[in-house]
């Protein structure tokens, strides 16, 4: 008989091998897409915005640019590792987007994702080496610098936790952080 855990991990590695069997992922990945100049003007206007809506637009650019895959195949095992996510699929989503980082090592919203799947089971150490990839890959990606000071706070560092939402705070803000920076104002 087997058990839910079994089943679970089962399933993860079924949805590994058909995503390597079905999308080619033994090939090798393209480089990433150019998008150093489109990143670059999101950040401006994120950085000049004035009212949150306009915020919230330049980081609807900045996510739409991070998750633009190298290729087809890398885009399915994103999209599906996301669609997974949001479904609570956890196990699956972490098969997938190790699948995806295996194909593409160089693309950062792989790492940043399975960070994400990592930190929402609770795997909070695993999680932090997948934020810190990332963010050496893009070193201004909001969503990492979030996570990373969010997953800081979770094992009990806060004072990493709010060097992450200050460097996040100082590229977005409006962001939903800064009310996890402590003496934000007065220490100005």
């Amino acid at each position: 008989m087997i058990d839910l855990a079994q089943f679970g991990a089962m399933r993860s590695l079924f949805i590994f091998l058909f995503t390597v069997i079905t999308t080619g992922a033994l090939a090798q990945c393209p480089k990433n897409p150019e998008i150093s100049e489109e990143l670059d003007q999101a950040y401006r206007t994120l950085k000049f915005a004035k009212f949150p809506r306009d915020a919230q637009a330049a980081t609807d650019v900045l996510w739409s640019l991070w998750t633009r895959a190298p290729d087809t195949p890398a885009q399915r095992m994103l999209n599906r590792g996301m669609m997974n996510l949001q479904l609570g699929n956890l196990a699956a989503a972490e098969g997938l987007l190790s699948a995806l980082i295996e194909y593409c090592p160089d693309y950062a919203e792989g790492y940043n994702q399975r960070a994400f799947a990592r930190y929402l089971a609770g795997d909070f150490e695993a999680a932090l080496p997948d934020l810190v990839r990332t963010l050496s890959i893009l070193p201004r990606h909001l969503g990492a610098l979030s996570g990373k000071g969010l997953t800081h706070l979770a094992l009990g560092q806060p004072e990493l936790a709010e060097i992450e939402f200050r460097r996040e705070l100082a590229l977005n803000p409006f962001t939903a952080d800064r009310d996890l920076i402590p003496n934000l104002g007065t220490d100005l």
